[in-house]
């Protein structure tokens, strides 16, 4: 009566044994990737102007920015791979790529330092100005500004910019209804 019960564990091994293998002959053949695999985020740290944005919306809380030191930090411990620091950047700098991060023993984050330039030709043009004309201090610029740099008086009419703040992201002067704002 045991045999019976073995027969059909045979059969299925039988069948193993002379169908063609269902693995790929790895690290020999490159890795497929399924079409809505997510992969993992890279980044040109020489496009990041370290305005912080993707630190913000990152839900996990995996990325820092530290604009001082021109630093980009991912702990890809973290990161769930759910884009929203690729959406919001407004360099396009980030990105997801195919593939897998490589396994490590250890939690550890991969930290990227932006290149060194130099201070006149850090970022040329870069700082937005207004035209007080055009503008009606509806505030949105300073509502969408990531580093705060931009003040906006509606009683006053008065536009301020902090040009030590001020990372010349744009955004700015893209979420300008009036399109009173232009990099210069």
């Amino acid at each position: 009566m045991a045999e019976w019960k073995f027969l059909p564990f045979a059969q299925t091994a039988l069948k193993n044994l002379f169908s063609a293998p269902v693995t790929t002959g790895y690290p020999f053949e490159p890795a497929q990737y399924p079409d809505r695999m997510r992969g993992h985020v890279s980044i040109q740290i020489e496009n990041c102007i370290s305005c912080g944005l993707c630190a913000r919306s990152c839900p996990p809380g995996a990325l820092t920015v530290d604009r001082k030191a021109g630093t980009w930090t991912i702990n890809r411990f973290d990161c769930v791979q759910c884009g929203n620091c690729v959406n919001v950047c407004p360099k396009k700098c980030l990105s997801i790529v195919p593939g897998y991060t490589q396994p490590d023993v250890a939690k550890h984050s991969d930290t990227f330092t932006r290149p060194q330039q130099p201070a006149q030709a850090a970022r040329p043009g870069a700082k937005p100005v207004n035209d007080a004309a055009k503008c009606v201090y509806c505030t949105l610029c300073a509502k969408k500004c990531p580093q705060e740099a931009i003040t906006v008086d509606r009683a006053a009419k008065s536009w301020t910019l902090d040009a030590e703040k001020c990372v010349g992201c744009g955004l700015c002067a893209a979420s300008c209804p009036k399109k009173c704002i232009t990099m210069q």
